[in-house]
């Protein structure tokens, strides 16, 4: 989480994502006076700031994860307000009286749907909006001159209501036990018993309390262990599938057990599921690029396998969330797009590019990826490379 502090900085809590644990970095030492206050930046003359653009004097107590809360509807979007405003070098730290660009040219683009017509239509009058560059076998390519803003590449129920690839014996002691209202979760009669799923604002018992990690007032993520993932090439165990299917809040605990209240479903919570801490996964902000050109020649850098998807192995299109042979280790990180293309069907013809994906968490061999671009229908077992 970056924080916000005063002349004597007091560190606070950092963003652990799924990428990495990171430790917060010391404060900066060296501070100047501007103006009325102290920093260690050098923010930009907010005169200097676009015509119409929305501002924010930073004040004590703010961080840019509650601000993009204010501003952009949604906490996980703090790295937009970061790339906003560049001058600011360690997100961890920030300092009242620096004023921060929120909305302008830098800011978060508006919908397509808010923009009068001539916004959104393009200029071909009079400008050049095709330019041509060599390409590595020395022939010129043609290029299509589109300017992009950074945009999010996700949403929260695409990093929450997913899951991972992880250890296939991954260790997650706690666990949903029972529902509160058994009359009305469980079918009378079922031989066995037959359990039903729990929904947002059902009360749950958990197996496990303080002597196991839970702590009353945190929110946990609950995990359905799914199948073992095998490479669609190779054959070889990648890992298991963690499903992410709600978040739950502990109420109280007690002695090996916990009573809690379902707070989030993404799909059916049964008895069983695991629990983990919740995972603050910043939804990466990036400007998209242009699919490969035909004629662009393969990057020549890391590649790898499709290797599953959510609800579908046929037919992934833009949209679509999949799972990835490369991870951490492979130097990936979230942000990163990769190209997907399949072999041609004849050795003497290249190959064809399928479409485009975005990194949007990684482990340390496999990363979930959004389809951001399509050319036509991807499966399971199409490779990637990173562009």
């Amino acid at each position: 989480m970056v924080s916000v502090r005063g002349v004597a900085p007091v560190l606070l809590l950092v963003i652990a994502t799924s990428v990495l644990a990171q430790s917060a970095t010391a404060p900066p030492r060296d501070l100047h006076r501007i103006g009325d206050h102290w920093t260690a930046y050098y923010p930009p003359d907010p005169a200097t700031y676009p015509p119409g653009a929305r501002t924010h004097t930073i004040v004590r107590g703010d961080t840019l994860w509650d601000l993009a809360q204010q501003y952009y509807g949604s906490a996980y979007l703090w790295p937009q307000l970061w790339e906003s405003n560049t001058w600011i070098t360690d997100a961890h730290w920030i300092y009242p009286g620096d004023v921060l660009l929120v909305e302008g040219e830098a800011g978060i683009p508006r919908q397509v749907a808010d923009l009068p017509l001539e916004a959104v239509t393009p200029r071909l009058e009079g400008e050049d909006v095709f330019s041509t560059e060599p390409s590595d076998t020395g022939l010129p390519v043609a290029r299509f001159q589109a300017e992009r803003n950074p945009i999010p590449l996700a949403t929260e129920s695409d990093l929450y209501c997913y899951g991972y690839i992880g250890h296939p014996d991954e260790v997650m002691p706690n666990y949903i036990e029972s529902h509160e209202d058994l009359d009305v979760k469980y079918v009378p009669r079922s031989i066995p018993e037959m359990p039903g799923s729990a929904a947002t604002d059902d009360l749950i018992y958990v197996r496990g309390g303080a002597e196991t990690g839970l702590v009353a007032g945190e929110t946990y993520l609950t995990v359905l262990p799914g199948d073992l993932v095998l490479h669609p090439v190779t054959g070889a165990v990648l890992g298991r599938q963690y499903h992410y299917t709600g978040q739950v809040r502990i109420l109280c605990t007690e002695d090996g057990r916990s009573r809690a209240i379902v707070t989030q479903a993404c799909r059916e919570i049964r008895i069983g599921s695991r629990l983990k801490p919740v995972p603050q996964l910043p939804i990466p902000i990036a400007r998209i690029p242009d699919l490969p050109e035909w004629c662009d020649p393969p990057s020549g850098r890391t590649s790898g396998f499709i290797v599953d998807s959510r609800d579908w192995t046929l037919g992934v299109v833009e949209g679509n969330l999949v799972q990835i042979d490369l991870g951490r280790e492979d130097r990936l990180e979230p942000g990163d797009f990769l190209t997907v293309f399949r072999p041609s069907p004849r050795a003497d013809q290249p190959r064809i590019v399928l479409g485009q994906i975005g990194i949007l968490t990684t482990e340390a061999r496999t990363a979930t990826a959004i389809v951001l671009a399509a050319r036509r229908e991807m499966i399971v077992g199409d490779q990637v490379e990173i562009r």
